[in-house]
């Protein structure tokens, strides 16, 4: 049962999204998924049905997948094909129709003409019931009414109405064509700036793709097992090739370092600011940055099997999730559009027969209660909210894992930091030390010992305490998790480290870094790390 992802393009409410799931559920198709926002929709494959069968199906209900897989993609887009060149279409001949509003302050009796407000109305009109009307038409052949409906009827109305006086030459109270142009004109306007507020918050989510696409150094072995090495896109890896991997760039898939050790920056999934130190044996995550090193690896996960597609994949299922509330929302939107049909019907009646309301008077109203409607802000205010939400987390270096955390994220009382990087600088200074032997001597030795150390503390403190005549060791070794030890000419043994290098017996483990000398404790230093000016905020 292989899991499915599509990208669809035309959908714009809950409700396009509802008729998409309710046709894939009627074929069988499992653990259904579709987002509104960004178009992706995910299942469980049936054997039963091809991609192919799968995509006409979705095309009759008014939609269009875009898939490599399957070819329905075309290479040139037609004229009008989004929102925001049916808007600036429609803009102009609305801006001209709604002129004649002015009439009373600025005669203008050419634009008073029925004729030429048809004329200017039809382009919109034409392009309104094109892209509405059939999405509409459609929706109600497949059982579930969309928003459309109401524009489509909103707009076929007022033009219907208004054509009728022009033909019938009843005046200018029965020619409502500025109306019609409105409605489709504004509702375009306005599904244009809910893409536009979307897309700009996915750009975080879209950053983190593009991050995925980088070059690789691949190693291969002649007849003569000569190693070389030519670089190659990271998407055509697999598990088991080799790649090398140099100070300053990024780790091309997940791997397992075989020779080599560096400092690598994993900021881009967990956040942590410092490189960590990795070494023989270690994982590396595809996208983190090697700061300082040289590695040879062997790729353990390429494509979409690596760590940091599993995370893109996770936060674009959180998008097409439902927390409690989109659900109570798609619950209202299923039956939304029969409920405001109804009560439009019943404006334009109590209003015509009940109140004597003229008839064009109740049926403006009529509109009115349908244009108000109008996108559907209910069914889309609520998934609009959640991509927008988890952009801007993503923005910040946070991902939510599904979009019902977004939701009781608002519950939450106490946060827990990691410090180090992330409330404070990274860049530490000494706050204090204390040594029994000279302190000129002092420093050089701790100077000497931290300068072939890659912790970033370490690094810190010599670069407090750079000496001009540092110490030559006869031999020196960096113990993870523990600090440095080094034998001088003389046999002297030095190191300096955390209280693990203490004797069991010690009691005095409260300062950060420790010196001895033969075991001897010769100094202690204690080290701080400045509060970031906004970690407040």
């Amino acid at each position: 049962m292989a899991k499915t992802d599509l990208q669809v393009e035309g959908m714009t409410c809950s409700n396009c999204a509802l008729s998409v799931t309710k046709y894939l559920q009627k074929k069988g198709l499992d653990d259904v998924k579709v987002n509104p926002i960004d178009g992706k929709v995910s299942f469980t494959e049936n054997s039963t049905l091809t991609l192919e069968d799968i995509s006409k199906g979705i095309a009759g209900l008014g939609y269009t997948v875009v898939d490599e897989k399957i070819n329905t993609t075309e290479s040139k887009k037609p004229f009008l094909h989004n929102n925001k060149q049916r808007f600036l279409f429609c803009l102009p001949f609305t801006a001209v129709l709604l002129l004649h509003m002015l009439h009373a302050w600025v005669p203008m009796h050419w634009l008073m003409n029925p004729w030429l407000q048809l004329a200017l109305c039809l382009p919109v009109f034409v392009v309104g019931m094109y892209f509405f009307g059939k999405s509409a038409i459609k929706s109600l052949q497949n059982g579930i009414p969309n928003m459309d409906v109401l524009i489509s009827i909103g707009a076929l109305a007022a033009f219907v109405y208004s054509l009728t006086g022009a033909i019938l030459g009843l005046g200018e109270a029965y020619l409502f064509f500025e109306t019609a142009a409105t409605i489709i004109t504004l509702v375009f306007m306005g599904n244009y700036l809910e893409e536009s507020s979307i897309a700009a918050t996915q750009k975080a989510l879209q950053s983190l793709v593009k991050s995925q696409k980088v070059m690789a150094n691949m190693i291969t072995y002649n007849e003569r097992q000569e190693e070389q090495i030519f670089p190659v896109e990271n998407k055509v890896l697999q598990s088991g090739d080799l790649v090398l991997i140099k100070t300053g760039e990024q780790v091309p898939a997940d791997c397992k370092i075989l020779i080599g050790e560096a400092m690598v920056n994993e900021a881009i999934l967990t956040g942590e600011s410092l490189p960590i130190e990795k070494n023989k044996g270690d994982i590396i995550i595809g996208g983190s940055i090697v700061e300082q090193g040289i590695l040879r690896a062997m790729v353990t996960a390429a494509g979409n099997k690596t760590v940091l597609s599993a995370i893109i994949k996770m936060v674009q299922e959180a998008q097409a999730e439902k927390p409690p509330m989109q659900k109570l929302a798609d619950k209202i939107s299923a039956i939304f559009v029969p409920i405001v049909l109804g009560i439009a019907l019943l404006t334009f009646l109590l209003g015509y027969f009940f109140f004597d309301i003229a008839g064009g008077e109740a049926l403006m109203r009529a509109i009115a209660v349908l244009v108000i409607s109008c996108p559907c802000a209910m069914g889309l205010a609520t998934p609009a909210a959640i991509a927008v939400g988890l952009g801007r987390a993503a923005k910040s270096g946070i991902i939510f894992r599904n979009a019902g955390s977004l939701e009781s994220f608002k519950n939450i009382k106490q946060v827990v930091f990691d410090k180090t990087g992330t409330l404070t600088t990274g860049a530490f200074s000494i706050l204090q030390f204390h040594t029994s032997i000279d302190e000129d001597t002092f420093k050089n030795i701790v100077y000497s010992l931290e300068k072939m150390s890659t912790h970033p503390i370490a690094a810190s403190v010599a670069k407090t305490w750079k000496s001009k005549k540092p110490i030559l060791w006869q031999k020196i070794n960096e113990h993870k998790g523990r600090g440095m030890e080094a034998t001088d000419k003389q046999g002297d043994i030095y190191e300096i480290g955390s209280a693990r290098i203490l004797p069991a017996a010690a009691e005095n483990t409260e300062h950060n870094l420790y010196v001895l000398r033969n075991k001897d404790l010769i100094g202690w230093i204690d080290i701080a790390d400045e509060i970031r000016p906004e970690a407040k905020k």
